[in-house]
């Protein structure tokens, strides 16, 4: 289906981006009813309505999705920045920007690089931070009760930030396509376009690195590793007082 994708035309991609507008003011109006806006909504209606949010929703993320994966190949997504990046730095600001959506799934997100506070990398920041959100808000949607997610800056075995969740982890026969675009646990009741994992090992491969899934028989939960170029010698002292 990437594939797919990124085979169409300009013009039905316009027409994808154009879908975002009336598909946002539907849910406004259904939001409306759910809540009274209207009047009370008869108690037969909570079902239907139940699934229809639930429907929208879905349409919204494949149309987000189809679009994410078309920035992927554009012009505009190959511009990458190559910089020294405190990678402590950036563990901390993914963590602080998910505090919001942890509060609101009733987890946690901490950073663990007391043995790598000075690891500088080289890549491209933004990039970098957008493969971390992703992460961490996979970790929390899928981590279950005590949603925990821990970010683990570390260079025993090359420049890398883990990330860790306490949930029930990823089963062997999901893992071998669980990198392709598009790719969904069919009995997650969880919404999402599948592209997530697929945009985020794209970018950490267009820097230079790549993003895995550690296989970690027993261990609870999952972890997935960003690995990243070390940085040049030359300004390293400059992005770790940065």
């Amino acid at each position: 289906m990437a594939d797919v994708v990124r085979s169409l035309p300009d013009e039905v991609v316009e027409i994808v981006h154009d879908l975002r507008a009336p598909l946002g003011v539907a849910s406004g109006y259904l939001s409306m009813l759910k809540d009274g806006s209207f009047g009370l909504a008869p108690e037969e209606w909570s079902a239907p309505l139940e699934v229809l949010s639930l429907k929208l929703e879905e349409a919204r993320v494949l149309v987000d999705g189809i679009l994410a994966l078309r920035r992927i190949d554009s012009s505009e997504s190959t511009r990458m920045h190559d910089d020294h990046i405190n990678l402590t730095e950036v563990a901390r600001t993914a963590a602080k920007r998910a505090q919001p959506r942890a509060r609101l799934l009733h987890g946690s997100v901490v950073v663990d690089a007391e043995r790598s506070a000075s690891a500088v990398a080289q890549g491209d920041q933004d990039r970098t931070l957008r493969i971390l959100d992703n992460l961490i808000n996979n970790a929390l949607v899928y981590s279950g009760k005590g949603r925990r997610v821990v970010l683990r800056v570390e260079d025993a075995d090359g420049l890398q930030v883990a990330v860790e969740d306490s949930g029930a982890g990823i089963p062997e026969e999901r893992r071998v396509h669980l990198f392709e675009p598009f790719a969904r646990d069919d009995g997650s009741t969880e919404i999402g376009s599948g592209l997530g994992l697929f945009i985020s090992r794209t970018l950490a491969r267009e820097m230079g690195g790549d993003l895995t899934l550690d296989d970690r028989p027993g261990a609870v939960g999952s972890r997935f590793v960003l690995h990243l170029r070390p940085a040049d010698e030359q300004r390293v002292t400059d992005a770790r007082s940065a």
